[in-house]
């Protein structure tokens, strides 16, 4: 009981105090209150404990926000995501059995992996392995978004920079190449953030022993490769992106490096479709768009009865 109300004056506390970067009030807060008396008034129910960790969870990502060559407040951001986490905790203990349990235990691992960024931009990539050192044992994405996760890492060129889209392609790359130790060669970085948040961009520049930060001059030296998460591939002046199964790539790459789609294994994402999982859409929908760009995965798609799902003919 002393614990449960620790943690809810922690999160009102955050509720008062918004990001150092936001100087005003943001619809979230009264979200957030309404969460928060929500399970205050029951604390076994679950729906309202995955809600208010996801949006502690969103909290967390505006950290990366930078304005400023300069590092944020972690301890805020830390602060944000240990309620988040402890969110999806609640939301799992007292919904065991269900899909919120599943989801709670899915973000769990999500906030893991952000505070892992947290930890590469403040100590270097070392640090964020240890980070994820740290997730428990048993605790694992499902094997829709594992299977998401090494399919986009093995599309990936060797040496490569992987340019990730989204929160699912970003946390599944980031999972298998971390806590499953995964293609160790590979850098992984979430666009929005290369472009939006000036700390880890030159945190990464400098362990890539480079100052060049755009896509075009990091190219001349490795192979860049952008997930078929986005709708198409970033706009960068001067480059050309070339389709490849699963990602966009250019700069240096050799035909060694270039894995057949017909390679490519979706096994887990047939099951998952067959059983009506929670985290199939996210992947049907950037298998679709590899599809869409690279016909010949569609026989490999075809060879699990995953034509028709993925806008195959």
């Amino acid at each position: 009981m002393g614990t449960f109300l620790c943690k809810a004056v922690l999160g009102l506390l955050l509720v008062q105090s918004p990001p150092p970067a936001a100087a005003a009030a943001t619809p979230s807060d009264s979200v957030l209150a309404g969460l928060w008396a929500r399970v205050n008034a029951d604390s076994t129910d679950a729906p309202a404990w995955l809600e208010l960790g996801r949006v502690y969870l969103e909290r967390g990502v505006e950290y990366h926000a930078h304005k400023k060559p300069t590092p944020a407040d972690t301890g805020w951001a830390h602060a944000t995501l240990d309620t988040a986490q402890m969110a999806f905790e609640r939301s799992a203990r007292w919904s065991a059995g269900t899909r919120t349990a599943d989801s709670a235990r899915v973000f769990r691992i999500y906030v893991l992996g952000e505070r892992a960024y947290f930890d590469w931009e403040s100590a270097g990539s070392a640090a964020a392995t240890l980070t994820w050192h740290t997730l428990p044992e048993g605790l694992r994405l499902p094997p829709v978004l594992e299977e998401l996760g090494e399919n986009l890492l093995r599309a990936c060129p060797h040496q490569g920079i992987l340019f990730t889209a989204g929160e699912t392609d970003t946390q599944a790359a980031w999972y298998l190449r971390f806590s499953r130790g995964l293609r160790p060669d590979l850098v992984i970085v979430p666009m929005d953030r290369w472009r939006g948040d000036s700390v880890l961009r030159n945190r990464v520049l400098r362990e890539l022993k480079t100052r060049e930060r755009s896509v075009r001059a990091l190219s001349q030296s490795r192979a860049v490769c952008a997930s078929m998460g986005f709708e198409r591939p970033p706009e960068e002046r001067d480059v050309k992106w070339n389709k490849r199964p699963l990602v966009w790539v250019t700069g240096k790459e050799t035909k060694a490096d270039r894995v057949p789609a017909q390679d490519f294994v979706f096994a887990a994402l047939k099951q998952s479709i067959d059983e009506h999982e929670t985290w199939s859409p996210p992947a049907i929908a950037l298998y679709r768009r590899a599809a869409g760009n690279v016909g010949a995965l569609c026989k490999a798609l075809e060879a699990f009865g995953l034509g028709s799902e993925v806008g195959c003919r």
